[in-house]
């Protein structure tokens, strides 16, 4: 009978036998969990479905969960250990790495430059980096650029860690690296590469030529008391979780329980054959989450990287994103080109991800009680989440260090607390 299954269809029912033995003969059993924060009365029940993450142990190590909602904070919630193997537990005041989430930090900051009329999204990256145009990259725009067309998605030569410090000799490599494909022409996820174009911009334009972290961190997070780092001090380096990467039976058990969250065939052919997700990988070895992990190295925290290493908590990234959803970082005119002008779908180049792109944000659409939901923001490798709902004023922030497989979109955990947010929210109005 198994002979009449499909690849994909066996691998499913492969990783499901094994999870079942697993359970069957491994450590069975609710802990007694550690959750702490605030709770609006009417919101509980997101509450106990992020308990219940944490007691199923579906949420291996630890979180945070925050959601605002008409400009009042209704859940900030955090559970679980920060590190694990210590059993030091999360708190309040626990940072994290937000992995992706953090380009959506980079598209703020790109959109304020913009409100200041010092771009454009049209314009050339030419017109402001000239040596940037070599091999065929002369109409690359801003917005191509943000939006992952740029075709830099990887690299000739891998980047070592010491010319990661460096600014000027990334932008070195990157004007001279020829693109993976004629830029326009595809959506290919920069993963890494999308933080130093980023970077290498607002440096340019910026009237002070300050990096995006001394842009950030002067313009918009002193300036609303948020405690989010694009290069963390190392005074606060004690207070960052420690990053886990799912066990092999982690792994199994989350395809199991949705196979058609994953694309394992895709996944597996690309590591066999050194597909573009591996040449992505590779082109920085030193920013590595999968199979090994080196994003809890301090020196790494320290870098100013809008692509990956965002560090925060999940209240200081949903601060930023309601500032921003109720107009008080751009201005109402800039907020209607990023979200919504040139949402693009298309089948990445990458990662064969189908995900509306615009700006440098995602657009994420669900259906809840009948109701379709838009809700604009980025997620992040291992579960990590920022979303903003401008209909129902509504916005998430999720944070986690025990990774999950794939992206903060599919992960289980972040879908059950999504489900836990909109089905309260439709029941009280």
């Amino acid at each position: 009978m198994l002979l009449g299954l499909s690849l994909s269809h066996y691998v499913a029912f492969l990783a499901g036998f094994i999870v079942v033995f697993y359970k069957f003969t491994g450590k069975n059993g609710a802990e007694k969990v550690h959750v702490d924060g605030e709770v609006a009365e009417k919101w509980r029940h997101v509450e106990d479905v992020f308990r219940k993450n944490l007691e199923q142990n579906w949420e291996r190590s630890g979180a945070a969960f925050v959601v605002y909602h008409k400009g009042k904070k209704v859940v900030d919630i955090w559970g679980g250990y920060s590190d694990r193997e210590s059993q030091r537990k999360w708190t309040k005041n626990t940072l994290s790495i937000a992995f992706s989430c953090t380009k959506a930090i980079g598209a703020i900051v790109i959109a304020k430059l913009v409100d200041e009329n010092r771009l454009q999204y049209d314009d050339l990256v030419t017109k402001y980096w000239p040596e940037f145009g070599k091999h065929g990259k002369q109409n690359v725009t801003i917005r191509w650029l943000i939006t992952h067309k740029a075709g830099l998605a990887y690299l000739d030569h891998p980047v070592s860690l010491q010319s990661a410090k460096n600014p000027e000799e990334i932008d070195r490599i990157l004007a001279e690296q020829k693109p993976n494909w004629p830029p326009g022409t595809e959506i290919g996820y920069h993963a890494v590469t999308h933080g130093w174009l980023v970077d290498a911009i607002v440096r340019r334009v910026d009237v002070k030529k300050r990096t995006v972290g001394q842009y950030f961190r002067e313009e918009i997070s002193q300036k609303h008391e948020i405690e989010f780092y694009l290069g963390l001090p190392l005074s606060e380096q004690h207070r960052v979780s420690r990053i886990e990467n799912p066990s092999f039976w982690n792994v199994l058990e989350e395809i199991a329980y949705s196979p058609s969250d994953y694309d394992v065939i895709r996944f597996m052919k690309d590591r066999i054959f050194n597909g573009t997700l591996s040449k992505s990988a590779a082109s920085t070895p030193f920013v590595q989450f999968v199979g090994a992990m080196t994003l809890n190295n301090p020196d790494l925290h320290r870098i100013e990287q809008t692509a990956v290493l965002g560090i925060g908590t999940a209240r200081s990234l949903a601060q930023i994103f309601e500032l921003l959803r109720l107009g008080k970082i751009v201005s109402k005119e800039t907020m209607r080109q990023m979200f919504s002008e040139n949402y693009e779908i298309s089948e990445d180049y990458i990662s064969g991800a189908k995900v509306p792109r615009g700006q440098g944000f995602m657009l994420k659409e669900f259906e809840n009680n009948g109701k379709t939901v838009e809700m604009y923001g980025h997620s992040g490798y291992g579960g990590q989440n920022i979303r903003t709902d401008f209909d129902n004023e509504i916005t998430i922030s999720y944070l986690s260090n025990g990774l999950k497989v794939g992206f903060g979109d599919t992960a289980r955990t972040y879908k059950r607390l999504l489900k836990a947010v909109y089905d309260t929210y439709f029941e009280l109005n």
